[in-house]
C-alpha cells in the first residue's frame, strides 16, 4: 500500500505545486495545499536524499535563515501575537525551500507548473473584465479602474503577477507550445488580454514595471533573432499606443501625474494627507528614523507596526494612523523589524540575484528579481499572502530549475 502511494506521489506529486501556481491569482488561502504537500513529502518522498540536496543548495540557507531570524524575534518581541503572526507569514521561507529543493520534477512537470500560473492569470483576467463589463452594462457601475476592477486581490499584486506571466509568455511559450496551430495569433491574444488587464489594474508600479521590462525583453529577443529594424518600429508603435491611450483613458495616467506633483513638493506634504504617494513618503521618513534608532538588531518583526503607529501618532500623520499602514516598502519593513542582518538577507534574495543572474545568463531569474525589487520598493509585499507566496514559490522554482535549460529540452 505504502509503496503504491509513494509511486503515485513521485509520479503525480507535481500537481500540488501546479495547483498552488494556478490558484495564486485567485488570492485563496494556500495553507491546505502546502500542508498536503509537506505531509506527502515526508511520508512518500526520498527525505534523506532531499535533505542532502537542500544542504548542498546555498540558496536554501538564505531563505531558511530569513525564516529563523523572524522566529528568534518572537522571544524578544513585546507583541507576542504579532510576532507569532510574523512567523506564520514567513513559513513559506521554510516550506518552499524544503519542498522545491528537496523534490525533483522533470522538465515537462516544471513547464506544466509554470504554464498553470499563466493560465490562472489568464482566467482571472477574463473574469475581471467580464465582471466589469457586466457591472457597467447591467448595474450602471463603472468598475474598470484600480481596486474596483481587480476583484480577487490588490491591483498592485495582480499587475505584478501579470507582468511576470507575460514575461514567461514572451520568453518561453514559442518553444514550449510550438506544437499548437496558429500559435502567434494565440500568443498575441494572450498578450493583449494581459496588457489590458495591467492597464485597468492601474497600479503605478505595475504600469511602470510593465513599461520597463516588457518592451526591453521583447526588443532583446528581436535583436537576437536578427530583426533589428523591427525594434525601431516597436518603439514608435509603443509611443503612439501610449499617446493614444493617454488621450482616450487618462485616469490611470493621472495617478502618475499626482505622484510626480507630490514628489516635487515632498518637503511640504500635509501630514494628514492619505494620497498613496504622499503617505508613502511620510511613512518612509518615519521608517528611516526607526532604523537609525535600532540599526543592528531592529525592533523585532512583531513590533514593527506598533512602532510605526506610535511614530505616526507622535508626528501627527493622521492619514497613515487612521489606516494603520505598514512601511509600504519591504526593504524598510524588514530593516525595522530584523535590523541589518535581515536587510542583508533580503538584499541577497533580490538585488544581489539581479547581478548573479546576469552573470549566469539566467534572464528569467534576472527579470523576476528586478520585478520583485521594484515592487518591494513601494509595498511591504512579504506581509501579505499574495506577496510572500508568489515570491518564495517562484524564487525557489527558478533557482532550482533553469527555465532556459528546461525550454531547450
Amino acid at each position: 500500500m505504502l509503496t503504491k502511494l509513494k509511486h503515485t506521489y513521485l509520479k503525480f506529486g507535481y500537481n500540488i505545486p501546479l495547483l498552488i501556481s494556478f490558484f495564486l491569482p485567485f488570492g485563496i488561502n494556500y495553507a491546505f495545499f502546502i500542508l498536503v504537500w509537506s505531509i506527502c513529502f515526508f511520508l512518500f518522498g526520498d527525505v534523506k536524499e532531499g535533505f542532502n540536496t537542500i544542504i548542498k543548495n546555498k540558496w536554501s540557507y538564505l531563505a531558511i535563515g530569513f525564516f529563523l531570524l523572524h522566529s528568534v524575534g518572537y522571544f524578544y518581541s513585546e507583541n507576542k501575537s504579532a510576532a507569532l503572526s510574523a512567523i506564520e507569514i514567513k513559513l513559506c521561507f521554510l516550506a518552499f525551500p524544503v519542498l522545491f529543493f528537496g523534490s525533483h520534477f522533470n522538465n515537462t512537470q516544471v513547464k506544466k507548473i509554470i504554464i498553470s500560473f499563466v493560465s490562472g492569470c489568464l482566467l482571472v483576467s477574463f473574469l475581471c473584465i467580464f465582471r466589469s463589463c457586466y457591472l457597467y452594462f447591467f448595474r450602471d457601475t463603472n468598475a474598470f479602474f484600480y481596486s474596483d476592477f481587480s476583484y480577487f486581490m490588490h491591483p498592485s499584486y495582480m499587475a505584478m503577477y501579470l507582468v511576470f506571466a507575460l514575461l514567461i509568455v514572451i520568453l518561453f511559450y514559442k518553444n514550449w507550445l510550438a506544437h499548437l496551430q496558429f500559435l502567434n495569433i494565440k500568443l498575441g491574444f494572450i498578450a493583449v488580454v494581459f496588457l489590458v488587464t495591467i492597464f485597468l489594474c492601474s497600479s503605478k508600479m505595475g504600469l511602470l514595471s510593465a513599461f520597463l521590462l516588457l518592451p526591453a525583453t521583447f526588443s532583446v529577443l528581436l535583436f537576437n533573432s536578427g530583426y533589428k529594424k523591427t525594434i525601431i518600429g516597436l518603439v514608435i508603435a509603443s509611443l503612439v499606443l501610449v499617446s493614444v491611450t493617454y488621450k482616450l483613458f487618462p485616469t490611470p495616467f493621472n495617478r502618475f501625474q499626482t505622484a510626480i506633483n507630490v514628489t516635487k513638493s515632498s518637503q511640504t506634504i500635509d501630514k494628514t494627507d492619505a494620497e498613496s504617494t504622499a503617505v508613502r513618503i511620510l511613512i518612509w521618513k518615519e521608517s528611516i528614523k526607526l532604523i537609525r534608532n535600532k540599526f543592528w538588531f531592529g525592533t523585532t518583526p512583531g513590533d514593527v507596526n506598533d512602532k510605526l503607529i506610535e511614530s505616526y501618532e507622535k508626528e501627527g500623520l493622521s492619514g497613515a494612523l487612521t489606516k494603520k499602514l505598514n512601511a509600504h516598502n519591504q526593504f524598510l519593513q524588514t530593516f525595522i523589524g530584523t535590523g541589518f542582518v535581515g536587510f542583508v538577507l533580503l538584499l541577497m534574495m533580490t538585488v544581489f540575484l539581479i547581478v548573479y543572474s546576469f552573470i549566469k545568463k539566467n534572464y528569467i531569474l534576472m527579470l523576476f528579481s528586478i520585478l520583485i525589487s521594484l515592487n518591494f520598493m513601494v509595498e511591504s509585499m512579504l506581509q501579505t499572502q499574495a506577496g510572500f507566496t508568489f515570491f518564495t514559490l517562484f524564487l525557489c522554482l527558478i533557482l532550482k530549475y533553469n527555465l532556459k535549460e528546461v525550454s531547450e529540452n
